[in-house]
This record gives structure tokens, C-alpha cells and sequence, in this order.
């Protein structure tokens, strides 16, 4: 099933340039917003204000991460840093370089399994490189290098990650040894240009309007040949943007400029 909102509740102007990354904070009151202006900035939903905006990037903001209930923030750049802030203080306590270029997107970990005094961010970059760091102290927890630029990436549990790259492979990998990937797919050429894991499945969107679901259990990743559970409908080869699974809605946004929700 899909459906449209077109009801327009508030509209808030602050970035002065393409806003790339949006977040709602678990109140869903609260909004966070990464725009090309290198700014990071956050909202009141209830009345459109701006209470904060966090500098110090030197190119665009490529995603956002949030930690716990909110009160430290996370943001990538194209100038190659990861950032961590404190939201309370408006500062930024960690800055990470992966030295490898453009950092396309971020996805903050839990692992409570893996190390329970450490927060850790995955990373992937324009030089196909992936990384997962400590938040804490920057510390190079594992890493994987692919032969070309890595676009989009996911968590599916503690130990799965899922990578997407600009030549349309997508690589599973296990953090605890993230040298050889598990499986590396693709369904064609098209880039990946975002992933959402629910349970135990991702959900791929892709730059020729593709978006559609693939399972991550040993039995399906052994191939090289992607195996699709759900193909969803409506982008008109329209490039998506952004893929978000939960609780049996998925939504999509896509270069047409509609938001499409749908019932899984």
C-alpha cells in the first residue's frame, strides 16, 4: 500500500544551502538536520525554531547519527571527518579522520556485545573504504577495503554489517573480521544509494529508482547473485535518495520529490 501526506504542518528556514540528512530525536519533537552549508542544526518541531547549530565541518554534511536519546549527536562531511557533539554544550568532543577521503554515510553501532564502554560509528567512504571507530577515543576497531567507492551502509545486527557501493554491490561483512566479506552481491549496475535493515532484512534503494529487500541469512548469501524477497513500486526510475524500514512501514524519498510510504 502506498499513500501520500500532503498537509504541510510547519515550514522552518535556516540552511542556507541543499539539506542532506534529517533525524527526528525519539521525542519526535525534536529535529536534526545536516545541510551542504556544513552546518548541523537542531529543531523544535512544535514551532519551527532553532535553538542550536553546530560548526567546525569544512565541506557538506553527508549523514547524521544520534546516540542514546540524543544527547551527543554524530555527523559525517565530505571533508573526510566524522564529528561527535554534545549536544548540551554545543561543542564537538571527537573528531575521527579515516583518511580516505569523502565520508558518504554513517551508522552508529550497538554493541553492547562487542564493548560495553565503547560507542562505535561504521563508516563508508568515496575510496570504497569501510571503518568501524571507537566514539570514545577514535580508536580503529576493524575495517574492510572495497575496489570501488562505498555509498551506503547498515547494521543488521551487533556482529552483521551491510555495505552498498557506487557500482551496485552489496557487501555483508562480520565487524569481528571485517578483512573478507561474507558475500558480495548485486543486482546490477545502478548505484546504491541507501540501505535500512529490519528485522533481519535490508532494504536497498538504488539510483535507477530501484528499492526492494534482501535477506541476510546464510542461506541466501553465499552467491553472487542477489536474490530479491520484495521489489517495491511507484519511483518511475527516478533516483531514490533515502530508504527507511520500521515497524512494517517503509519509506522512501526519491529525486521526483515525493516522500512514498509503504505498508510491508
Amino acid at each position: 500500500k502506498q499513500w501520500y501526506q500532503r498537509r504541510v504542518a510547519i515550514t522552518a528556514g535556516g540552511h542556507v544551502d541543499d539539506v542532506q540528512s534529517v533525524k527526528f530525536f525519539p521525542s519526535n519533537k525534536v529535529l536534526l538536520t545536516g545541510g551542504s552549508d556544513m552546518s548541523v542544526k537542531i529543531w523544535s518541531v512544535e514551532d519551527g525554531s532553532c535553538p542550536v547549530t553546530l560548526t567546525g565541518h569544512k565541506r557538506g554534511i553527508t549523514a547524521l547519527g544520534m546516540i542514546e536519546r540524543g544527547k551527543e549527536v554524530v555527523s559525517s562531511s565530505l571533508d573526510g571527518t566524522i564529528k561527535l557533539w554534545v549536544c548540551g554544550t554545543q561543542q564537538c568532543s571527537t573528531t575521527i579522520s579515516p583518511q580516505s577521503g569523502a565520508v558518504n554515510h554513517i551508522e552508529i553501532l550497538d554493541q553492547s556485545a562487542v564493548s560495553s564502554s565503547s560507542k562505535l560509528v561504521m563508516s563508508v567512504t568515496e575510496t570504497g573504504l569501510l571503518a568501524v571507530h571507537s566514539l570514545q577515543d577514535s580508536k580503529l576497531i576493524s575495517q574492510f577495503q572495497h575496489s570501488s567507492e562505498l555509498t551506503a551502509c547498515t547494521a543488521v545486527s551487533q556482529h552483521l554489517l551491510v555495505a552498498g557501493s557506487a557500482s551496485g554491490d552489496i557487501i555483508t561483512l562480520d565487524i569481528r573480521d571485517c578483512s573478507k566479506p561474507i558475500s558480495v552481491q548485486k543486482r546490477n549496475n545502478f548505484a546504491v544509494t541507501s540501505l535500512s535493515s529490519h528485522e533481519q532484512r535490508v532494504w536497498c534503494g538504488q539510483n535507477d529508482g530501484e528499492c526492494y529487500t534482501i535477506s541476510t541469512s546464510p542461506d541466501t548469501t553465499s552467491d553472487t547473485t542477489l536474490l530479491c524477497d520484495t521489489t517495491l513500486c511507484g519511483g518511475d526510475c527516478e533516483a531514490i535518495f533515502s530508504v527507511v524500514a520500521k515497524s512494517g512501514i517503509v519509506s522512501t524519498s526519491a529525486r521526483d520529490r515525493i516522500i512514498r510510504r509503504y505498508e510491508v
